[in-house]
């Protein structure tokens, strides 16, 4: 069968696109190499990576003529889905079409009420898109495909529920052939490099709650994790293969289990020596011994969420995230002395949040001094409490809701819907002015122009000065 998976654009201004990160879609690898492990063969679109016209796009699919379309589904983009789907229905009126993905696998009744895809898939893909696709072949009844919502009759109906796959390293590896590499970038908050980047994986899920974040919707607050071997031989095989020289590690928390990333690590330098990579950190698993760990391995930078400089707010009025700021401290001091350039991430607005806690977030930050620092307004993020919050006190119509980023650093005041008592414009004023107040300061724009080490970087750091500070 020909299956075609797309990973939908996103409509972004220059500079805004400029600080995206724009990274090979693992979701939709890791299920391209299960179809293909089952004899499908399998097309990859991504135009969020390569934008295209919309003539091009519908080109592009029916050009292949495919049996099965999938396509990832995301709130901030989920009326470009909605397009794609329409325009293929369309132009190839036979071709079953499934959505997948966070937003078809939390609200998969809306998705297929806005649009005339045939079914969407629940949460991890890999064994249901398989067994969809042998079902559709065979014309068999979509009932008996646990995972899945699906129309009959003009009416939805839910399959029975699919279990998280337990054994990940029991899944093939994403199928990275079917990309164009030249096509992907961080952004300059995280690459080093100039060369080729890609993504890996070492594990999903996460075993933490936060209230505005979705990562454990689906998983249960259930982490799996492959072995580190397998996951240092999937990196070996792609900067071999394809000449990458950077890896983002897409781990919710690279640092969760101490003991297991210090063996990644050490099977990164035996192995990869000379390779760079970045991860997100954990603030209550930071030791000395790990940063080192980490530097000696090639982690150049380093993501913490810290999200507030309030205490209080960190507990579960606001963030539910079960972190203390002395930790935070920490943190940021061991990835300077151990040479990682560090970003330190904020979140103005979560319930409970007023002025003088959201300054609190400014002079901590002023106060840590990463590398970078985003501040940025709650937006409630589908699949996550606060959004739950939100729909049930009726400030959200699910229907009609397209909260892009769940931390929305491009924000206007239309878009936010305010979980405290600041009103949106508020919000939007104090985050900008908090972007400002931090990248404003004569010391740090000495720092990070000394800093620059290309022309390449130099046009990064132009585009990220021109969203903090427009004209």
């Amino acid at each position: 069968m020909r299956i075609l998976l797309v990973h939908p654009p996103q409509r972004l201004g220059r500079a805004q696109r400029g600080l995206e990160n724009i990274m090979p879609p693992l979701s939709l690898l890791y299920l391209a190499s299960s179809l293909k492990k089952a004899g499908h063969e399998v097309k990859l679109l991504d135009l969020y990576a390569s934008p295209r016209p919309p003539e091009e796009e519908l080109t592009a699919m029916t050009g292949f003529k495919p049996e099965l379309a999938g396509f990832a589904t995301y709130p901030g983009s989920i009326d470009e889905t909605y397009r794609l789907v329409k325009a293929l229905r369309a132009a190839s009126p036979k071709t079953f079409q499934v959505l997948g993905g966070l937003y078809a696998s939390y609200l998969p009744e809306i998705a297929l009420s806005q649009c005339p895809a045939d079914a969407a898939v629940l949460g991890e893909g890999e064994v249901t898109v398989v067994e969809l696709a042998a079902a559709v072949a065979a014309d068999a009844p979509l009932a008996k495909v646990a995972g899945l919502c699906y129309r009959k009759h003009n009416a939805t109906f839910r399959s029975a529920p699919r279990a998280p796959l337990l054994n990940i390293d029991a899944l093939p590896w994403p199928a990275y052939d079917l990309l164009d590499f030249d096509a992907y970038r961080l952004p300059p908050t995280r690459a080093v490099s100039r060369g080729r980047v890609s993504s890996v994986l070492s594990a999903r899920g996460c075993n933490f709650n936060c209230s505005f974040c979705s990562h454990h919707y689906g998983y249960f607050c259930h982490i799996r994790r492959r072995s580190p071997e397998d996951v240092v031989e999937e990196m070996r095989h792609v900067a071999r293969m394809y000449a990458v020289k950077e890896f983002r590690f897409e781990d919710c928390a690279f640092t969760a289990d101490p003991a297991r990333a210090k063996k990644i690590c050490a099977l990164l330098h035996e192995r990869l020596p000379g390779t760079a990579w970045n991860c997100d950190v954990r603030a209550d698993t930071a030791s000395d011994e790990l940063f080192a760990a980490m530097r000696s391995a090639g982690c150049s930078r380093v993501f913490l969420g810290v999200e507030t400089g309030s205490q209080k707010m960190l507990g579960e009025l606001g963030a539910n995230k079960d972190i203390r700021l002395d930790q935070v401290r920490n943190t940021v001091k061991l990835a300077k002395k151990h040479g990682m350039r560090i970003n330190c991430s904020f979140v103005l607005g979560l319930p409970g949040e007023t002025q003088e806690t959201a300054l609190e977030s400014l002079k901590f930050a002023l106060e840590l001094d990463p590398d970078y620092a985003m501040f940025a307004a709650l937006m409630p993020v589908v699949g996550s409490r606060i959004f739950d919050q939100a729909v049930k006190e009726g400030k959200i119509d699910p229907v009609t809701y397209r909260g892009g980023h769940y931390l929305a650093s491009y924000s206007n005041p239309k878009d936010l819907v305010t979980m405290s008592s600041l009103s949106a414009q508020e919000l939007v004023r104090l985050m900008r002015g908090f972007n400002k107040e931090f990248y404003g300061r004569p010391a740090y724009l000495l720092r990070r122009l000394l800093s620059v080490r290309s022309l390449g970087e130099l046009r990064s750091l132009a585009d990220g000065a021109a969203h903090i500070f427009p004209l």
